[in-house]
């Protein structure tokens, strides 16, 4: 009886969903490894919901839910950014009479 009750009281979703949300947080400059994170920190947080909803539960829904919306808008910029790097450089090598990309 005490395995079951232990098991039902099992946290580790939960933690591992919050301490993945934080990652993804102080992590959102380098491009879509902190959206990993917040994606795989939102399915823990989730799972620990089904099993248990507590504090841990809310912070990491919350923390990763953030971490998702910032490393989208995060990674969409550095897409971009790159994007008009490229054409800067095609136009260089066309303006240099270079044979471009």
């Amino acid at each position: 009886m005490k395995e079951m009750s232990d098991k039902h009281l099992d946290n580790s979703f939960g933690v591992a969903g919050v301490v993945l949300g934080i990652l993804s947080l102080v992590m959102f400059w380098m491009p879509f490894v902190a959206l990993i994170f917040a994606i795989i920190g939102f399915i823990f947080s989730w799972k620990q919901k089904k099993k248990m909803s507590n504090s841990w539960v809310t912070a990491g829904l919350w923390l990763n839910g953030i971490g998702i919306v910032v490393g989208v808008i995060y990674d969409i910029k550095v897409i971009l950014a790159v994007k008009e790097g490229i054409l800067r450089y095609k136009e260089m090598l066309a303006s240099q009479g270079t044979v471009g990309v």
